[in-house]
C-alpha cells in the first residue's frame, strides 16, 4: 500500500513523511494548499526524523512547529533591552494577549536547554523534546485565518496553563508575532513569580505585562 501510495499522481504527502522523503512531502503538502516550511531546517529535518515512528508528527504538525521555531530562531542575542516586571502565572494572559494581537497572530514559547534533556531524535510524548536553534520548544499557539479565531484563543490558553503546570527551567522566551511585529521576551521564574530579563521593545514588553500579568 505504501509503495502505491508513493507512485500514485496525486502522491500522499503523509505517506512520503513516513517513507523518509521530506522533500516530497512538502511539495506535495504545498501542492494540496498547505503551508510550506523549509525542509533544511533544524526542526523540520528533526520532526521528519521522528516521523517515520511517531504517528503525532503529521506535514501540517511538522510545518507549524517548524514556524515556530522560525520565530525562536529569529531572538537576537545581543542588542536586546533590559525589562524588569513580573507576573504570577501565565494562565490569567491568556485572554487579554490574544485580544490584543492582531490577526494573523503566533505566540512561542521555547525554553533553553538543560543537561536532562534527552537527545532531540529519541521518541517520546507527543509535542515535546522538539529543537529550536537554543533550546526546546515548549509550544505555539496561533490564528492565522479568521475562522481559527476560537481555536487559537483556546490554543493559547492550554498553552500558558502547560507553562504554569510544569514550569521550564532556566530561561524562557516567549515571542508575540502580530500584523504589527514581533515581540519577544526571556524570563526566569524567581520567587514564585514569573520576572522578565530582556526584549527587543522595552516599552512594547512592559505594555504587554502591566495590561495582561498584573504585574508586581
Amino acid at each position: 500500500m505504501l509503495l502505491f501510495a508513493l507512485a500514485c499522481a496525486d502522491p500522499d504527502p503523509e505517506a512520503l513523511l513516513r517513507a523518509g522523503r521530506l522533500d516530497e512531502a512538502m511539495a506535495a503538502h504545498g501542492a494540496r494548499g498547505g503551508r510550506v516550511a523549509p525542509t533544511r531546517h533544524l526542526t523540520a529535518q528533526t520532526l521528519a526524523k521522528r516521523a517515520q515512528r511517531e504517528a503525532w508528527i503529521t506535514m501540517p504538525v511538522l510545518v507549524e512547529w517548524t514556524e515556530a521555531a522560525a520565530l525562536l530562531d529569529g531572538v537576537p542575542a545581543t542588542r536586546t533591552e533590559e525589562l524588569d516586571v513580573g507576573f504570577d502565572a501565565w494562565a490569567p494572559l491568556a485572554a487579554c494577549t490574544a485580544g490584543r494581537l492582531r490577526a494573523p497572530w503566533r505566540v512561542v514559547v521555547g525554553r533553553s536547554d538543560v543537561a536532562a534533556d534527552a537527545d532531540v531524535l529519541e521518541s517520546g510524548r507527543p509535542f515535546e523534546n522538539v529543537p529550536y536553534k537554543d533550546g526546546r520548544i515548549v509550544g505555539t499557539a496561533a490564528v492565522l485565518t479568521p475562522d481559527t479565531t476560537a481555536a487559537g484563543a483556546t490554543a493559547l490558553s492550554a498553552l500558558f496553563q502547560g507553562v504554569d503546570h510544569d514550569p521550564p527551567a532556566h530561561r524562557v522566551t516567549v515571542v508575540l508575532a502580530d500584523a504589527e511585529g514581533n515581540l519577544m521576551l526571556n524570563l526566569t521564574r524567581r520567587d514564585g513569580a514569573w520576572w522578565t530579563l530582556s526584549t527587543n521593545d522595552a516599552e512594547a514588553g512592559a505594555a504587554w505585562v502591566l495590561a495582561c500579568g498584573h504585574a508586581g
